[in-house]
Formats: structure tokens, sequence, C-alpha cells
């Protein structure tokens, strides 16, 4: 477990429902010719619909708890192969308080996971809450997001309040500064 989060893994798939639900055009996405089930016909371009119903189902049993996934969104390219791009998603769910602990919780794992990064206000999706969404910046460059889910988006599926931390793991490894190797010092002069 990820300081003290428990490792979930979803499927690469979505359905058109799941896509649009979070602000996503079905046909933004690989398409699955054969798809397994009506409900995976298209490859993830997030890995926020799966985490969002992580937290659908285990917000029917548990009072808080935290999730997180890592894997890759699948970045459809006209006339080229698909894109993969791998992302951290994080979540922490409180039926109690006014959400703010998960937000400052999300807020360290990004700071362990790239030491120095700041928060800016930014505008939100339809599924983030509007007071409560910010852009994670690493070194001057926006690397991911940390929000609260929109109470709208959340109603009647989840009791309670979860925030999301959504991190480009690529771009942060890109921007990761540069290991510098050193000689050892000599024991005698």
């Amino acid at each position: 477990a990820l300081q003290g989060f428990t490792e979930v893994s979803n499927y690469s798939f979505v359905s058109e429902e799941q896509a649009e639900r979070f602000g996503m055009r079905p046909d933004e996405h690989v398409r699955v010719l054969n798809p397994i089930a009506a409900d995976q016909s298209l490859m993830r371009r997030s890995l926020i619909p799966g985490i969002f119903s992580n937290l659908e189902e285990n917000s029917k049993h548990f009072a808080s708890f935290r999730l997180f996934e890592v894997g890759n969104e699948i970045d459809k390219r006209a006339g080229e192969l698909p894109r993969q791009i791998a992302h951290l998603v994080a979540a922490v769910f409180n039926r109690e308080g006014d959400g703010s602990a998960g937000l400052f919780e999300l807020k360290r794992l990004a700071g362990i996971l790239a030491p120095g990064v700041d928060v800016q206000a930014t505008d939100a999706l339809s599924y983030e809450h509007p007071a409560r969404t910010v852009d994670i910046l690493w070194q001057g460059e926006m690397v991911g997001r940390l929000f609260e889910l929109h109470p709208s988006t959340a109603k009647g599926r989840i009791e309670g309040r979860a925030a999301i931390l959504d991190l480009n793991l690529d771009r942060v490894l890109e921007l990761r500064p540069v290991q510098t190797k050193c000689r050892q010092v000599k024991r005698f002069p």
C-alpha cells in the first residue's frame, strides 16, 4: 500500500455512458471492435471513471477509505497508433466532515511523488466541485489536478465526500531533476 492507500485495478475500458458522465465524448475514444461486454466498448481516456466506480461500491461498505490506481490512459490520435500515458489517480473518501482533510491528504501525496509541487486555482470540469478544484504544478508545468467530486456527480451514488488526485506520471518523470553522479572522496590526501 502507498501511504495507507489501497491499490485497485480497473479494466482499461469504459462505456459510452461513463465517458459522457465525465465530460468526454465517445468519438474521442478508441472504440473496441469486439467488446467482451456492452459496458466496455471504449478504451479509457481517463482513470477517473474506474475510480468513481470503486468509490461508489466501497462507500456502501466503509465510512472512510483511500484508494489509488496506476494505469495508462489511451489517447486517440488521427492516422497514428493511440498513445498510452501513465497516470496515478488517488482518492480519499469520508462519510463525515467537510472533505478538506481529503484534499490536504492528496496534496501531501502529490508532494511526496513530486517534491515542491504547487497548486493553482482553475476552472472546474462538470464532475469537479467548482470551489475545490486546482491544477497541480511542478517545476512550472501542469502535471495533474486535485479536486473534490461535484455533489451532483456523487448524488445518489456516493454518500459522503470524495477528493481525487489525477497525476500524469509520464510528465512527472520527464520533469524530475537530473541526478548527478558523485565521485567517492579519497581517504588520504
